[in-house]
């Protein structure tokens, strides 16, 4: 009886002397296969090790100098842990300058303006 996965391949014979080199094959031990993943990962290993010990300081090296001006920037109050200084606010309309009336509230974290 054919079935119907007969009917769609084909039966194909191995080729002359396919099954012989395939039995033979199975039976060597197994080949370690050596490729160039290992040693890869061991240069990229060390070159990562060169730069982080490159680029890390030295206990014995002076520290580096960081100009006041650039502490001294109020961007960095909040990073710093700084108690940061409020910020004028100017609002324009069209082209012109609005006055601005701060108004009171009760979260000290919260500013309220009237734009007058």
């Amino acid at each position: 009886m054919q079935t119907e996965r007969d009917a769609l391949f084909e039966l194909l014979e191995p080729p002359p002397g396919g099954v012989e080199r395939m039995r033979a094959r199975f039976a060597e031990p197994a080949r370690a296969r050596a490729g160039f993943a290992v040693p890869a990962f061991g240069v990229a290993a060390v070159a990562v090790l060169a730069v982080l010990v490159a680029l890390l300081p030295h206990p014995d090296a002076p520290p580096v100098a960081v100009a006041d001006s650039l502490l001294a920037a109020p961007e960095l109050d909040r990073l710093l842990g700084r108690q940061s200084a409020p910020v004028p606010l100017s609002v324009e309309r069209g082209d012109q300058r609005v006055q601005v009336e701060e108004l009171p509230s009760s979260d000290p974290r919260v500013r309220i303006y009237r734009v007058l």
